[in-house]
């Protein structure tokens, strides 16, 4: 499959996109979990990440269909390390390589246009598939928080991996 990303543009926000969040299993090793997702709300949260320079999101397309997004936070950082986020949020796209590509592009993206030195990640210890695309990116585990997340009602450990650019 061939993937794609562009900036998030408010015009990308649909019904479709914000139904990402309701699904339990795409939400379940987030703090989404915890949030409401509205049409209103999420075109909110595009406009204020085309507004903010410290912060790009982008959209992973697959042709012309939105199915997923990945951010990079700390663009503006002093030391010039920023923290990635992802989902793909159609599950119809998981384990086909999405997640993948788009943190490999950013990846790329980080030490051309961002002149960056180190990307981030923090990540559930029971979020299996997310492990293994940071490491299949070259991600190492650099740390361990106990107990840091409640997801799904329970306590849980955040995996710290990290990525010299």
């Amino acid at each position: 499959m061939i993937f794609h990303l562009n900036i998030l543009n408010e015009h990308d926000v649909t019904q479709s996109y914000v139904n990402w969040f309701k699904n339990l299993n795409v939400t379940r090793f987030s703090k989404n979990q915890y949030r409401i997702f509205t049409l209103a709300s999420q075109k909110n949260f595009v406009s204020s990440c085309l507004n903010n320079p410290n912060i790009d999101l982008y959209g992973i397309f697959h042709k012309d269909l939105h199915i997923g997004n990945i951010q990079i936070n700390g663009l503006l950082n002093y030391h010039k390390n920023a923290e990635i986020t992802y989902v793909i949020g159609n599950t119809d796209y998981w384990n086909k390589g999405a997640a993948s590509f788009a943190i490999s592009k950013i990846i790329e993206i980080s030490k051309i246009n961002y002149k960056l030195n180190k990307l981030f990640a923090g990540v559930a210890e029971d979020n299996i598939a997310s492990i293994k695309v940071l490491k299949k990116n070259k991600f190492i585990l650099e740390g361990k928080k106990l107990n840091h997340l409640f997801l799904n009602g329970k306590f849980c450990n955040q995996l710290e991996y990290g990525l010299i650019l």
